[in-house]
């Protein structure tokens, strides 16, 4: 839980030092106020990325040399997280000392929702598959590495196929280790896939919302990935010829699948935009809820938290949201949250955070 926050020389917001209680936090403000800011500044503390840039540096307010994030974190222990940007360079610390990204990510997990997680639902199989890797390495932050692995083989592969000048031993060469470090993201992901179904069905069923069956699947490429390393082995060596004919590769994690179906169909084409937005949530709350079964408490970052959404349906999410141990979500619409107890709430003006503000 974070219980401090310290930030400074981000974005739009003014300097900013204050104390965090548990619970949950909204945050009013204006467009452009800096509301996303606010929450980016929190994630980028917990993860060492931003949810919306790939440059760190474009993070800094306009002039400053660079930016300092500082938390103070309670779990079992006290921890201090720091990331700072000086001369161009980011520097992450733990309790004061330089530390691996794998014991960084320990500290805080971070369940987060924005605009761009809309696609998880209707956009490509590639942004589903980043929404399992987020889950994976948020439960088990040493997973990075076989990520890592499987994408460093993946990218040798594709540049000795896009050569033109593969040989079948090069290739097999290749495909042994890819083998490797597919067989076990496959497996990572598979069983992250049914944890995931069966939260969304424990949370979906506290709400009082009515939707048809929500079906989650886990398609791996190929289908004989879930067979084991041999098997997964033996389809890439059946499809070495078409692989040097095309000069690309054609299986493997990097086109698994995780079919969301709305009673047997593609979300996009049934549901409207409040159903896909409160199905996205539920999604978002079922990770929050393996994290929670595995002791790892996450902080809940909903940017535009009430956008597409009535207030019957809000209220229906808030039967799980409003029961996580800590959360922060924005909203420039403070009337829809009116009749939702318990909730601190700031405003955002200028890039000014403030406290106490009154419904």
């Amino acid at each position: 839980m974070l219980r401090e926050l310290e930030i400074r020389d981000f974005r739009n917001l003014e300097p900013l030092h204050c104390a965090i209680s548990a619970g949950a936090h909204l945050v009013f403000g204006d467009n452009g106020a800096g509301k996303t800011s606010f929450l980016e500044a929190i994630y980028l503390l917990s993860t060492t990325r931003s949810f919306r840039t790939s440059q760190t540096v474009d993070c800094r307010r306009h002039g400053a040399s660079g930016f300092v994030l500082r938390g103070e974190v309670e779990t079992v222990q006290r921890s201090r997280l720091e990331l700072v940007l000086e001369s161009g360079k980011v520097e992450r610390r733990l309790n004061g000392d330089r530390t691996a990204l794998s014991q960084h990510l320990a500290v805080l997990p971070i369940i987060c929702w924005t605009s761009r997680d809309r696609e998880v639902l209707v956009g490509s199989p590639a942004e589903r598959r980043r929404f399992l890797d987020r889950g994976i390495t948020g439960l088990r932050p040493a997973s990075l590495e076989v990520l890592t692995r499987y994408r460093r083989a993946l990218e040798g592969k594709r540049r000795l196929l896009s050569s033109g000048r593969a040989s079948l031993d090069e290739l097999r060469s290749w495909n042994q280790v890819l083998a490797g470090a597919a067989a076990t993201l496959v497996d990572l992901r598979a069983q992250y896939s049914e944890r995931l179904r069966q939260a969304f069905v424990e949370v979906l069923n506290e709400t009082a919302l009515d939707f048809p069956p929500i079906q989650l699947r886990y398609r791996p490429s190929p289908k004989e990935a879930l067979s084991g390393h041999e098997a997964l082995l033996a389809a890439f060596e059946a499809s070495e010829q078409r692989e040097i004919k095309l000069e690309r590769p054609l299986s493997g994690p990097h086109r698994d699948e995780l079919q969301i179906l709305w009673d047997g169909h593609p979300i996009r084409r049934v549901a409207s935009a409040g159903e896909r937005k409160a199905l996205g949530l539920l999604l978002l709350a079922a990770q929050g809820r393996i994290l929670e079964q595995a002791s790892k408490v996450p902080l809940y970052l909903l940017d535009d938290a009430d956008t597409e959404l009535d207030p019957t349906r809000l209220r229906a999410l808030w039967t799980v949201f409003g029961k996580v141990d800590q959360l922060f979500a924005t909203s420039n619409r403070p009337m829809i949250w009116h009749g939702l107890g318990g909730l601190s709430r700031w405003s955002c003006e200028a890039g000014k955070m403030s406290t106490d503000v009154s419904a």
